[in-house]
């Protein structure tokens, strides 16, 4: 059962965001999404009553096993694909793919969750107005990034190290957010796939593609920094290469 607090949610400015997430539910009948069975209030709470997964979440996963192989990660983004379609088939964009919105079933299943984000798509690209994230002066005054060079050792033991804090943070992480929603640009559909591409990556490397110390800094290599996958991260599968030379090519131009 998800309990949101009526005064908290108009204090904050979530009121839209909870409806858009009930409607979405109460619209979109997916086995890839997590299931609303019924929502009811009283004066004081609004109440969610949602499918129960045990599983935990991607998050979680990541944090015990660092890396999938490369099956294991075939299957779930063939699942969380399956997801994204089924709300984009409803001219939704989630907007918040993240490795924590990715849940478990009983059975190992994954399931899309938190669809507090959810936009409708209209007939033109949605122009960002209301994104939670706050993530202007991404740049230095000269408007060079300011982002230290690590090895992929050194990055992949420092995500390790910062991942539950970062996961917790109240500020967020823009780890996995596409360039054009940073940059307050219209966006439609694409933003989530990208979110998809980065989960992807850290799934087989074992951090975001853009991972940095501070939000600030990851904001500026995912606008700014040319991206070069790590060498040789995947053997045998060419397809699961698929995040590495996305990002590389999108920052070709």
């Amino acid at each position: 059962m998800k309990k949101l607090k009526k005064s908290e949610m108009l204090r904050r400015g979530q009121v839209e965001h909870v409806k858009a997430e009930r409607n979405l539910l109460a619209e979109v009948d997916s086995n890839c999404i997590v299931k609303l069975y019924c929502s009811f209030q009283d004066e004081e709470y609004l109440y969610l009553i949602m499918e129960y997964l045990p599983g935990g979440d991607m998050m979680t996963l990541l944090m015990r096993k660092d890396t999938l192989t490369e099956d294991e990660a075939r299957f779930y983004v063939g699942e969380t694909v399956l997801a994204i379609e089924s709300i984009h088939k409803h001219n939704y964009i989630h907007r918040d793919i993240k490795p924590d919105n990715l849940l478990l079933d009983r059975d190992g299943h994954m399931k899309l969750s938190d669809f507090g984000l959810c936009k409708p798509l209209d007939c033109s690209n949605i122009q960002e107005k209301d994104f939670s994230g706050n993530y202007s002066g991404a740049l230095q005054s000269d408007g060079r990034p300011a982002v230290p060079k690590r090895t992929q050792q050194e990055q992949l033991q420092h995500w390790q190290r910062n991942r539950r804090m970062l996961a917790y943070s109240t500020v967020g992480t823009p780890d996995y957010i596409a360039p054009e929603v940073l940059l307050k640009k219209g966006y439609g559909m694409e933003c989530d796939w990208w979110s998809l591409g980065a989960i992807m990556y850290e799934m087989l490397v074992g951090y975001p593609p853009f991972y940095s110390d501070e939000p600030m800094s990851t904001c500026r290599k995912v606008i700014m920094i040319p991206f070069s996958p790590p060498p040789n991260p995947i053997q045998n599968c060419i397809e699961m290469q698929l995040p590495c030379w996305l990002f590389y090519s999108l920052r070709q131009g």
